[in-house]
């Protein structure tokens, strides 16, 4: 799939106004030396700054934050995808502990577990610092790179999958009669609360790698 060049530098999709105007989403290059040795960083804050997703979290349903960089490679008419990487953020809230559990999981990468917090702005500092990706041109020419980030309220078969995937496919799953049943209670119930996912976007600037494009 190529993408044309025309679009601008930031764009936020399915969200709601007031939520716009807090949430941030930001790519940082790397020093122009390291283009070709270094990904970029990407940044985040307020993604979960809104009172539903925090009555929602409080109601036992969990957001996911996913997050995807894709590099394109600038030519004339047309751009070509140069590699892409994804990663999850799952944001819990456990009740008896009174505590919100932040898990992290890059690509098939290790899982990274921060731990829980007694408050959902605590937990959000935790991934919103910044983090550095590996992905990067491997040649010369002219590049963008282009992040998409979308916050979901998980139902109950949503989490389940997700779950599996972050303990890794090595896990055991097992069936429960009450699950579809389960999972259409919470389903109707996060549509009456308001749930649904928000997306955010950005892309840099095209830089040089190279003598190409000069």
């Amino acid at each position: 799939m190529r993408l044309r060049t025309g679009f601008g530098i930031l764009w936020l999709a399915a969200a709601p106004l007031a939520a716009q105007s807090h949430a941030r989403v930001e790519i940082a290059l790397p020093p122009e030396a390291s283009y070709t040795d270094e990904g970029p960083t990407v940044a985040t804050s307020n993604l979960l700054n809104d009172a539903k997703t925090h009555e929602l979290l409080n109601s036992g349903f969990s957001t996911r934050v996913h997050y995807r960089l894709e590099l394109w490679k600038h030519g004339g008419v047309f751009d070509d995808p140069d590699g892409a990487t994804e990663w999850d953020v799952l944001v819990s809230y456990d009740p008896t502990a009174k505590r919100y559990n932040v898990v992290r999981r890059e690509d098939n990468h290790a899982l990274e577990n921060f731990g829980g917090f007694s408050s959902v702005e605590l937990a959000e500092q935790q991934f919103d610092q910044p983090f550095r990706l590996g992905l990067h041109p491997k040649g010369p020419g002219r590049y963008y790179y282009a992040l998409t980030v979308e916050i979901e309220t998980l139902r109950e078969s949503d989490l389940d999958a997700l779950q599996q995937w972050l303990r890794g496919p090595s896990s055991p799953s097992r069936s429960n009669p009450l699950t579809s049943l389960r999972t259409g209670l919470r389903t109707l119930l996060s549509r009456v609360l308001g749930g649904g996912k928000r997306t955010y976007g950005q892309r840099t600037g095209i830089f040089t790698v190279g003598e190409s494009g000069e």
